[in-house]
């Protein structure tokens, strides 16, 4: 009886070594336990249609929904407020009603996805004024401590765009916001505690780094959301890359710094952990149009004349279906920024590809970031840039 039993312990005991095993070598494989993070902007305003089925949350880890705004009242808001007195309006890019049900499908079906919500977006006005006293901060982490729970959601992230810059004018902004903006994340964390997320997008140019008290910030976030995109763009007196992970010294603007890898070594420069930072990438390219061709026939670093698509920028899924080797556009790809782009002898247009994106997961890797995110998912609703990030971030 005894040796029954002696060979019992001996097989249960193997038997749970090897289970282990088994799910060590699982999680292994996964994105997660690597501690990447893959992050995809979600728009859930008017015209973006989505549904829970085209939402691939399996290889995601955080999902971003866009845009909260601030109310007139300083609380966080479904609508956008411009001027006080005016009742309250939905804007273009504001969270409509109709997709919480869908929100709810995505929660069930990845219960381990983190559905974060996005407060704020280029433009977006209210930060300043909100985070200039104790009593306004207040009412707005409260306002946001109940929309977290009213929508069962994992955190918020502040897409303040920018404190003290506001904008280059385009919001109001103080340089008590740098201060401000501290005192925020401080009240935020505090009344959130540390089950739920907090993160901020952050500007790739030098100067974004004097409007951040970084060693007092950093400790309270889970990530800092790096924009590596629109380096260039409708505002450039030249074409070129907007998200070029490394600059072209053939570059005209070369000086200036733009690319993703030189943007996140001054972060890291500055004394800010690799493994809080999350590099962005765009699902969307922009376009340039009466493009000459340049001494090497393919309109890159050239003067224009104007852009023609909204803004200049065209969603990933429509470069796939008309303009990637399409339409005589001819893809071509720098190897010293590693990121490709279309010319076909009149437009020209910078954007990412399923080549590009593993690019930058790779930098991921090497550098020993925090992850990768993108704006926005909806461009990219095939998931072939998701597809190969996934893949390059789980090898």
């Amino acid at each position: 009886m005894k040796k029954i039993w002696v060979i019992l312990i001996v097989l249960t005991i193997s038997f749970l070594s090897f289970s282990q095993t088994l799910s060590n070598a699982k999680e292994d494989i996964t994105v997660e336990n690597k501690n990447y993070k893959i992050i995809a902007y979600l728009p859930c305003w008017v015209g973006k249609n989505w549904t829970a089925e085209d939402i691939e949350g399996d290889k995601l880890t955080h999902l971003y929904l866009a845009f909260a705004r601030i109310s007139n009242e300083f609380k966080i808001s479904n609508y956008d407020v411009r001027i006080p007195g005016v009742p309250d309006t939905v804007s273009s890019q504001t969270i409509v009603n109709d997709i919480w049900e869908e929100v709810i499908r995505v929660q069930k079906k990845y219960p381990d996805l983190k559905i974060i919500v996005a407060v704020g977006g280029w433009g977006a006005d209210g930060f300043s004024d909100m985070a200039a006293t104790k009593a306004t901060r207040e009412i707005f982490v409260d306002s946001v401590v109940e929309y977290i729970e009213k929508y069962n959601l994992d955190g918020i992230d502040i897409d303040w765009e920018y404190p003290v810059d506001g904008g280059g004018g385009t919001i109001k902004a103080r340089n008590e916001d740098k201060e401000n903006f501290t005192e925020l994340i401080k009240l935020l964390r505090e009344k959130l505690g540390e089950d739920k997320e907090i993160s901020f997008c952050a500007n790739v140019s030098g100067w974004f780094l004097d409007v951040i008290e970084w060693e007092k910030v950093v400790p309270l976030v889970n990530s800092i959301n790096v924009m590596g995109y629109d380096y260039h763009g409708p505002w450039s007196a030249n074409t070129a890359h907007h998200s070029n992970l490394f600059i072209n010294p053939q570059d005209p603007v070369a000086h200036w710094g733009l690319s993703s890898d030189a943007a996140i070594k001054r972060f890291i420069d500055r004394g800010i952990p690799a493994e809080k930072l999350v590099l962005g990438f765009p699902a969307y390219g922009r376009e340039f149009y009466g493009v000459e061709s340049g001494e090497n026939g393919d309109g890159l670093f050239q003067k224009y004349q104007e852009t023609i698509w909204p803004g200049g920028a065209i969603p990933y899924t429509m470069l796939k279906k008309y303009y990637i080797n399409k339409n005589d556009f001819r893809r071509f790809w720098d190897d010293a920024a590693k990121v490709p782009y279309l010319y076909d002898g009149e437009t020209f247009i910078t954007y990412e590809d399923p080549q590009s994106v593993a690019e930058k997961a790779m930098y991921v890797k090497n550098m020993k970031l925090g992850g990768i995110m993108y704006w926005e998912y909806v461009d990219d609703i095939e998931n072939d840039l998701l597809n190969s990030v996934y893949e390059t971030l789980k090898k």
